[in-house]
Order: C-alpha cells, then sequence, then structure tokens
C-alpha cells in the first residue's frame, strides 16, 4: 500500500507531464516501444520475478528485472524494477523502479515510476502476456 501511495504522489508532481483542458494527464514517448524477450520467469508463493532483455533506443541491450508481489485477490499487486543496459560507447545505463501490476487472464499490465542513474525519471508500462511471451515496455518523460 505504501508503494501505491508514493506512486501516486510522485506522478501529482511531476515535472514534465501536464493537463489537457479535460484535466488528464498526457506523457510524451522517451523513445519507440520496446518488444523484449522474456529469459525467465520463476515463481514464489507471493508473485514471482519475470526477466527480460533486448534493445530499448538509447538506453542500449537493456537488461532487466520485473519482481512481482501479488495481493490476495491474484489479479493485481506491487512491483519492483530494476535495469541495466548495455550501451554501443561502452557504458551502461542504469536504473530503478516501483509502480502497481493488474492482470486480465493471461495479460499483465504494469506501471511504474523509474529513477535514472543520470537524473531522467521515466513512467514505464509494460504489457507482459505469460501465454504467449511476448513482453512490450514503453518509455515516457517524467523529468
Amino acid at each position: 500500500m505504501k508503494l501505491l501511495f508514493l506512486a501516486a504522489i510522485a506522478m501529482a508532481f511531476t515535472q514534465s507531464s501536464f493537463a489537457d483542458d479535460a484535466g488528464e494527464l498526457s506523457f510524451v514517448k522517451r523513445q519507440d516501444s520496446a518488444p523484449m524477450e522474456v529469459t525467465s520467469v520463476s515463481l514464489t508463493s507471493t508473485g514471482g520475478t519475470i526477466t527480460a532483455e533486448g534493445p530499448m533506443g538509447a538506453y542500449g541491450r537493456v537488461y532487466t528485472t520485473y519482481t512481482l508481489t501479488a495481493r490476495p485477490d491474484g489479479t493485481s499487486g506491487w512491483v519492483a524494477v530494476e535495469g541495466r543496459g548495455a550501451m554501443e560507447d561502452g557504458g551502461f545505463a542504469s536504473g530503478a523502479g516501483v509502480g502497481i501490476y493488474s492482470r486480465a487472464g493471461t495479460t499483465f499490465t504494469i506501471h511504474f515510476l523509474v529513477n535514472m542513474q543520470d537524473g531522467t525519471q521515466n513512467l514505464d508500462t509494460v504489457v507482459f502476456d505469460a501465454f504467449t511471451r511476448e513482453l512490450s515496455h514503453n518509455v515516457y518523460i517524467v523529468k
């Protein structure tokens, strides 16, 4: 619950988001959607971990871990994310985030805020289909 509250507060005070006339928030994509390859799924009694990798724009080849903790209803919960990007110039990008997820059938939709090592901040959305193993990762500018 604490993570959900923190995510809601952070989203309310973001600098790069803006409200339109209807009061809805809008975010600009930082890069194109990144389809990623799921490399493993590890289940626990309280949730599980999804690991994935793939090319992700300016972040290079990204390796990421999504750790999900389920609520008792089994269709939603919290997520902690760690990611590292190996870039062509030999450097690394790194980021960590927290957020929430929901599940409809075999499809998990994950939303989380990310703090990057260079000071940028993102709102990321991930859609993972556990049946097809397809995963797409979208990155929106917060700061």
